[in-house]
Order: C-alpha cells, then sequence, then structure tokens
C-alpha cells in the first residue's frame, strides 16, 4: 500500500499542508474533499510523485518513492490531471497506446499483453467510436476520457485523478464514477480522485477525506463523514 507519514506539501518550501498521515490500499475508492485553494491538488502531486514534500515519508509496500526509478514508479502509478494538454495530429488510438511505454521495448512495439490492455480499456470506457479520430478534435468529456484511458492501459496500481468529472455532464459523471468503481473494487486498484460533487460521490466511494479550512486532513467513511458536521461545517451546507 502506499503510505505517507508526518508529511507536509507544498511549493518553493512555502507549506501547504503539514503533518499528514494515512495510506491508500488496493481496491480502495477515496474521494478528496475541500474548499477552493486548501492545497487539495498539492496534495495529489506530491503523493503522485510529481512533487517532492517538503518534509516526511512516502512509501509504497514499504519502500521510499525515493528509492523507486521512473519506471517502477510508472508500474505503480498512473495520473490525470485537470491541465488541458495541445496534442496535434495525434490519433486517440496512438495517444492512449502511449500509456504501455512502461512495459514496451525502446522502440514501443506493442506485443499480445499490450493489445489486450487496450482493447479492455476501450470496452470498459466505451470509447471504441472515437479511437481513430485525433484528440484534438473531441470535446472535453470525450479528452477527458481518452487521457483516463492512457492512464489505465498503465496496469498501475494506484490512480490518481485532479477533478475528474469538471467537463462532464450528469449522465457521463455517472458513468465516470461507476467505472472508477469497477477499476477500484473488481480491478483492484487504489484509487484517490479530488472532486466537490458530494451528492455524486456519497454513495460510491469506500472513503472521503477532507481537508478542512485549517489544513487538516479527516479521513471517514461516507456516513460518518455527513455524521461529524465536517462537510456542513467546511462547506456551508
Amino acid at each position: 500500500m502506499i503510505e505517507f507519514q508526518n508529511l507536509t506539501v507544498g511549493f518553493n518550501n512555502k507549506s501547504v499542508l503539514t503533518d499528514l498521515s494515512g495510506s491508500i490500499k488496493p481496491g480502495e475508492l477515496i474521494a478528496l474533499m475541500g474548499i477552493n485553494g486548501v492545497g487539495k491538488s498539492c496534495f495529489l502531486k506530491t503523493v503522485t510523485g510529481l512533487n517532492s514534500p517538503i518534509s516526511g515519508d512516502l512509501k509504497i509496500d514499504n519502500k521510499s518513492f525515493k528509492d523507486f526509478t521512473p519506471l517502477e514508479m510508472a508500474k505503480n502509478l498512473a495520473v490525470v490531471l485537470t491541465d488541458k494538454i495541445q496534442v496535434d495530429f495525434l490519433k486517440v488510438e496512438e495517444l492512449i497506446s502511449l500509456g504501455r511505454s512502461p512495459h514496451t521495448n525502446f522502440w514501443g512495439d506493442l506485443e499480445e499483453n499490450d493489445n489486450q490492455a487496450l482493447t479492455d480499456v476501450i470496452k470498459l470506457l466505451k470509447i471504441d467510436s472515437i479511437y481513430d479520430r485525433f484528440f484534438s478534435d473531441l470535446s472535453d468529456g470525450q479528452k477527458q476520457k481518452v487521457l483516463l484511458a492512457r492512464a489505465l492501459v498503465q496496469g498501475p496500481r494506484y490512480l490518481f485523478l485532479d477533478e475528474p468529472t469538471t467537463y462532464l455532464d450528469i449522465p457521463s459523471k455517472i458513468e465516470l464514477m461507476n467505472i472508477l468503481k469497477i477499476v477500484s473494487h473488481e480491478k483492484k486498484v487504489g484509487v484517490l480522485f479530488s472532486t466537490h460533487d458530494l451528492d455524486l460521490v456519497k454513495n460510491i466511494v469506500d472513503y472521503i477525506w477532507l481537508v478542512d479550512s485549517e489544513g487538516v486532513l479527516h479521513k471517514k467513511i461516507p456516513d460518518e463523514m455527513a455524521w461529524s458536521g465536517l462537510l456542513a461545517k467546511n462547506f456551508n451546507i
């Protein structure tokens, strides 16, 4: 599992969140919540290795993040951020295939197991109808699905997403939550994603992690989080 202890995260040695501890296990689906600007994205980028922690420990199966090579890390973690990417003249098929890079040879040749991984993800996300289109021609919602597909074909043990429902309509949001539940519970992938959609996730996720206005990380099952009054206090509901 992923463990973090006494973790301080921030930018340019300026602390944003301090003294964070917890763990993420395979098969868990966790929603990360908090008001805008509280530090959720900074936390996500740190526990995925994109940002270095200011202090504290980050481990996968008792092995420090610092001891993993980039290739080893790519086989363990996959990340989908909110940043829009501009990809010209690259088809959906080609972009998704790049997700297999940690498993292919120097030339990126796809073997039978790679093609099977692609087939499985395309079927799960129901994106066969856009598979031969250019990524730049897709809607924002379609692009989000393609980026999720690229992450899933990595075959990660842990999947992290920053506001994955931002560009989706209500039916697509519900569909995405159900996909993440399948990925987590059936594929035994640990999934952590940030969101503001409480009503959408409360009956789907295993845990809600709430970063309150004072930077404290609360970890509870959805019912306990609702009863605690923390959501009402932090979101004025």
